[in-house]
């Protein structure tokens, strides 16, 4: 496998663009991240995102790069869900007693300006915690404060195996 990867990074680099050597980095810094275990997932290794929880809501960052980019330079739609089921996810299972996970079972984001600028941040806010589910609230704004997306999410409360 090892020398499968060389072989590709080898042909990956022949002909690579300065873009191409912005994307390789990032992805192989996404990698480090999740070894280092700055990030819990490659994805948010790969995306280097950020998280802080403020006033009992949680943040979650990203900066705007190629990575996130679609066809048209601007932030992919995928992206933002992903940015804002982090934030929402992270934040129910932060509020659950040791032993249990939440995972999403309904996200509902309205796109509202395109994702553009430096960075986007999701801010995530619990609106119900039951005994089986929780839902949250989710929002998306540009560097500018812009607000790039409305969200909700319900999440699955469940133990957890031991």
């Amino acid at each position: 496998m090892k020398e499968q990867v060389e072989e590709l990074f080898k042909e990956c680099l022949s002909e690579a663009t300065d873009e191409d050597l912005q994307i390789i980095k990032q992805l192989l810094e996404g990698v480090q991240r999740k070894c280092n275990r700055e990030n819990g997932s490659i994805i948010g290794g790969i995306f280097a995102m950020d998280r802080e929880m403020k006033d009992g809501h949680l943040e979650v960052s990203i900066p705007i790069t190629p990575v996130t980019h679609n066809s048209l330079e601007i932030v992919h739609g995928g992206v933002t869900a992903t940015l804002v089921d982090t934030a929402m996810g992270t934040l129910a299972n932060m509020m659950l007693p040791e032993g249990y996970g939440a995972v999403t079972t309904n996200l509902n984001v309205h796109y509202l300006a395109p994702g553009v600028g430096e960075h986007l941040t999701a801010h995530a806010e619990i609106v119900h915690q039951g005994s089986k589910t929780i839902v949250v609230d989710g929002k998306v704004v540009n560097s500018d404060g812009k607000l790039v997306a409305n969200s909700t999410g319900s999440f699955f409360i469940f133990k957890k195996k031991q």
